[in-house]
């Protein structure tokens, strides 16, 4: 059962399901090879520790050019520039948290003005059936790479960050959230499969300029505050279903 807490161990657990697979972002441990490699397939990567939450210990890098790199973490939105990759690796074991961290491949989630976004979704197991119990947009204040609110992160309401926020037309906006609904729901029932009497996950989903769907996490404790950021009646839903789950 501990293995639940493993971000990596979920995420090979996911990746076995081949409608699923597709929707997860690359992701390797930290260590000077792997980060050389992904940030030669991607413009920007993740670092986050295997057993986190709340975006505790996450940075940000950017490729600047070849022997060019700039790193930002949750606190700074201001970055470092490096002039090697080992000089930045170098500084990464030195200022990370004492944990195991992984590499993601970073994905271009963001409103047409260029804030990062996510949507979470949470389902709440009540008397044997997976309900959803909330689904809410994040946004990233300008310049932060990440969108919790214990980070700066704003809640708000999916349909409108869909359409006024990332330039969806009413019936794609529908569409998309109908198809994140049914791709958390199949995310579950696979973890579900494997941790039977796990009560609830919240999954954190961002969605790149071609319309395609990224689960980036599945948290096993879904906090309720992104909710209540939102408003009361959805914080409520929130803690109903909580104290139904089972």
């Amino acid at each position: 059962m501990d293995n639940i807490i493993s971000k990596q161990h979920n995420k090979r657990l996911l990746q076995q399901d081949p409608l699923l697979a597709p929707h997860l972002p690359k992701t390797l441990p930290l260590t000077l090879s792997n980060l050389d490699d992904m940030l030669k397939r991607y413009a920007f990567v993740y670092l986050k520790p295997d057993n986190s939450c709340q975006g505790k210990g996450l940075f940000r890098v950017d490729r600047l050019d070849p022997s060019h790199f700039a790193l930002r973490s949750r606190e700074e939105h201001r970055p470092r520039v490096f002039q090697s990759l080992h000089t930045l690796y170098t500084f990464l074991l030195k200022h990370k948290m004492r944990r195991r961290y992984l590499i993601q491949r970073g994905i271009r989630s963001q409103t047409l003005t260029g804030q990062m976004v996510d949507i979470r979704v949470h389902l709440s197991r009540v008397h044997g059936k997976w309900v959803v119990a909330g689904i809410v947009g994040r946004v990233a204040p300008h310049r932060r790479i990440a969108t919790n609110a214990y980070s700066g992160g704003k809640s708000v309401h999916v349909y409108p960050l869909l359409t006024k926020g990332m330039g969806y037309t009413h019936h794609a906006a529908l569409a998309t959230i109908d198809n994140m609904i049914a791709l958390s729901r199949r995310a579950v029932a696979v973890m579900s499969a494997r941790y039977p009497k796990w009560p609830e996950y919240g999954l954190d989903i961002g969605i790149d300029g071609n319309g395609h769907m990224w689960i980036y996490e599945i948290n096993i404790k879904p906090g309720g505050l992104v909710f209540k950021n939102l408003s009361a009646k959805a914080y409520k839903r929130i803690l109903l279903l909580h104290r139904l789950a089972r």
